[in-house]
């Protein structure tokens, strides 16, 4: 539970940087994509249903505040997290680069699924142009944040959920007893 309360708190925070100060601070036309982030850092460390409920409360947020439909984003974003979430048992604690892979994937997955429900659909067929101006740059300024988000997230997970000492069955006396 302390997850996903955890996770709620980041994605009202994520979602303001995303919306305020990130988009003033635009590399070559593209802002970077906290939600993504947030959404597989959520599947990466705790699982496929955390994953999920961070994708969908992330894609509502979205889709309240910018588009006309609700649900496209949910849906987007719900993807995200649930696919990364299978990818859980293969989580090591201290490793940076399985998820910075994880937030990689999320985001190739955001840009590729916006592309199709946004444009592909609508008949605008140009990927390649979308692939360089948008996907791509979005893609290394997502990876560099990502990297920083997930040190945080990873510092909060254990203050929130510290390791628990490991008992290895064997029990010592004390030294007068001996």
């Amino acid at each position: 539970m302390k997850n996903y309360v955890s996770m709620f708190v980041m994605i009202i925070v994520g979602f303001i940087l995303q919306t305020t100060l990130f988009r003033h601070l635009r590399i070559a036309g593209v802002s970077p994509n906290i939600l993504v982030i947030l959404t597989a850092i959520a599947g990466t460390m705790y699982g496929q249903y955390c994953g999920l409920f961070t994708g969908v409360i992330s894609g509502l947020f979205v889709d309240m505040m910018f588009s006309s439909i609700i649900g496209v984003n949910i849906f987007i974003y719900a993807v995200i997290g649930f696919i990364i979430g299978m990818t859980n048992k293969m989580y090591i604690e201290d490793d940076l680069i399985f998820p910075t892979m994880t937030i990689a994937i999320g985001d190739i997955i955001y840009g590729v699924l916006f592309y199709v429900l946004k444009f592909l659909l609508r008949g605008r067929l140009r990927l390649t142009d979308y692939l360089i101006n948008t996907i791509i740059p979005e893609l290394i300024y997502t990876i560099i944040l990502g990297v920083i988000v997930f040190k945080f997230a990873h510092w909060l997970d254990r203050k929130l959920n510290p390791p628990e000492p490991v008992h290895l069955g064997v029990e010592t006396k004390p030294d007068d007893e001996q």
